[in-house]
């Protein structure tokens, strides 16, 4: 049991982590869940893909068990789809542009201003005059880039393999129980 001290030390730490208090810092906290799309609300086409392959999974039982377990490998194995896309997609853009997104207003006059600065000397360095000719050199240099995007990435695939793996587990175990 906590002593007096330690509790009114919690209320006043409590006090603190309040959140976001601006409507800036909470429009952005409020987006986090959808960086990435994986918790974007599902299209009737993905809905229905989804639907097929947990009547794959789940094969001809009618069981309600297996049914929700078979939707929850579908799910899981349609994100780790989605995923794996996104991750060549990001290699792809930054092969083509030389930066995983596009330059923001802010980075965009950031390098116009150094290259006015240097009375007009030195071209501006834009990333994707930084990146080398087509090649595996110029892939190399894309990947090394995007990593860490791809990094982010990693996190939901692990979660979604998890996910997966689980109710492949529970539907063998369903199965075996009830033939």
């Amino acid at each position: 049991m906590a002593t007096e001290r330690q509790a009114e030390a919690n209320r006043r730490n409590a006090a603190k982590s309040t959140g976001p208090t601006t409507m800036a810092g909470k429009q952005r906290a409020r987006a986090n869940a959808y960086r990435h799309g994986f918790a974007a609300v599902l299209t009737a086409a993905a809905r229905k893909e989804i639907d097929d392959l947990a009547s794959k999974f789940a094969g001809d039982t009618t069981d309600p068990m297996v049914l929700q377990l078979a939707r929850t490998a579908a799910h899981a194995d349609f994100i780790l789809a989605r995923a794996k896309l996104m991750r060549i997609a990001w290699i792809q853009r930054t092969y083509a542009l030389g930066a995983r997104k596009d330059l923001s207003q802010e980075e965009y006059m950031s390098v116009m201003r150094a290259w006015i600065r240097s009375d007009g000397d030195a071209p501006p360095r834009l990333p994707e005059h930084t990146m080398p000719p087509p090649g595996p050199e110029r892939l190399t240099e894309a990947i090394k880039r995007a990593l860490p995007e791809l990094a982010k990435l990693e996190r939901y695939e692990a979660r979604a393999a998890a996910r997966r793996n689980r109710a492949f587990r529970e539907l063998a175990r369903c199965r075996e129980r009830y033939g």
